[in-house]
């Protein structure tokens, strides 16, 4: 049921019905009506539900059906809303970057885990790494902020506007990042910088995976975050072959990965450190996710 008279008024349950019909109608998930309606309420999850028989106003219907609408024309409602959450925390995001997901959280707990034993290989100072591709920054934020005073953290992005966005973010939520511009870890070689850990999450999409991916995502999230030539291990390739002017030993390489892709960027890293420690893990849905390596 859409409003079209200035004036009238919907209560929050009809909207949220109107608006589940509308985007499954368009094949797009229900929940993003309720994110979008908490964006135009401000209203929490909890309050919003409490709110089920309340009222909203012709302003609030107006703005949220409109973006409803974009929403299931195939504009992410992440580029609606300005924001997604990550690890606990909320980081602004645009066009110029990846859309956080769920699964990064994963790669950024095994990282922790694995840092704890290098946390002290730098006499008593901070451990040292850096997030090369970082994009809206949440992997060097969040590791700055859950590592505070015990690491010092670097991020490289080739896109001016997605470092923009990072180092906003950095400075919103109280992390220390240092930000570099460049091609993978082209700035610090240059710089001289070392560090114990190398973490990224590349692009890793084959390019012949284009044609088969959601509208909402090609049409509206950075290429150069998302294809990695013909069989997805482009970056990978290049940053291996990088890593060691950089790394110190012992040291981490951790890298996000795409499903079935473990092996082969595995075999990657110990082309060239034959005695790393390597290992592929699976994400939560048991799809390979990450790639660990000990150096």
């Amino acid at each position: 049921m859409e409003k079209n008279n200035p004036g009238e008024k919907m209560k929050v349950y009809e909207a949220l019905k109107w608006a589940s019909s509308f985007l499954e109608e368009h094949g797009y998930e229900a929940v993003i009506g309720e994110i979008l309606l908490r964006h135009h309420t401000g209203w929490s999850r909890t309050r919003l539900f409490s709110e089920y028989q309340s009222e909203l106003t012709w302003e609030v219907v107006e703005l949220f059906q409109a973006d409803v609408k974009e929403s299931a024309g195939g504009v992410p409602v992440q580029h609606i809303t300005g924001e997604e959450s990550f690890y606990g925390r909320t980081f602004k995001v645009t066009s110029a970057t990846l859309i956080p997901r769920p699964e990064t959280e994963e790669l950024v707990e095994a990282v922790l885990e694995k840092l704890l034993s290098l946390v002290n290989m730098e006499e008593g100072g901070p451990v040292r790494l850096v997030d090369v591709g970082t994009g809206s920054g949440i992997i060097a934020a969040t590791l700055a902020l859950e590592l505070e005073g015990k690491a010092e953290v670097s991020a490289v992005d080739i896109s001016g506007e997605a470092l923009k966005v990072a180092e906003a973010n950095s400075r919103r939520l109280g992390a220390e990042v240092h930000f570099l511009k460049g091609d993978l870890l082209r700035p610090l070689i240059e710089a001289g910088g070392k560090v114990r850990a190398v973490v990224s999450n590349p692009p890793y999409i084959p390019e012949g995976d284009r044609y088969s991916m959601k509208e909402n995502v090609v049409a509206h999230e950075p290429e150069l975050a998302l294809f990695a030539g013909e069989d997805g291990l482009s970056v990978y390739r290049k940053l291996v072959k990088q890593i060691p002017e950089v790394l110190l030993t012992p040291g981490l390489i951790a890298f996000e990965i795409g499903h079935g892709q473990g092996n082969a960027v595995k075999s990657l890293i110990l082309e060239t450190f034959p005695d790393a420690r390597a290992e592929v893990r699976l994400d939560i849905n048991g799809k390979e996710r990450i790639v660990l390596a000990e150096i």
